[in-house]
């Protein structure tokens, strides 16, 4: 079974990006002994990571999500952006193959050679 402890994933983040806990609460309105507090609790309710996560900027919750098996469905919208990208790039480059072809035809039908 996996086991995710949220407490341990904000420590190690503070610790990283050097987050001032006073400060922390101050923005979150959280208090600053609570602060202390959800560093060693192995849980946390969703709406304070959600704060958390909105005055630090950074998506703890993607964190957790990445912890879980790629099999697992999910109801979270696909970014097709990239792949959307990627299919686009594939069609150009069928596109200057055909004209790259056709134009060593033509080049080779008027008999011009490199030298």
């Amino acid at each position: 079974m996996l086991t995710i402890n949220t407490g341990e994933l904000l420590s190690e983040y503070y610790n990283r990006k050097r987050i001032y806990k006073s400060v922390l609460a101050r923005k979150t309105g959280i208090g600053y002994q609570t602060i202390l507090q959800q560093r060693k609790e192995k849980t946390l309710q969703v709406d304070a990571l959600v704060k958390i996560s909105e005055v630090l900027g950074h998506n703890f919750f993607m964190d957790i999500a990445v912890q879980f098996p790629k099999n697992f469905t999910t109801n979270a919208p696909i970014d097709s952006a990239t792949t959307n990208e990627i299919e686009a790039l594939k069609e150009k480059i069928k596109l200057l193959e055909a004209e790259k072809q056709l134009l060593l035809q033509v080049i080779g039908a008027k008999g011009w050679v490199e030298k």
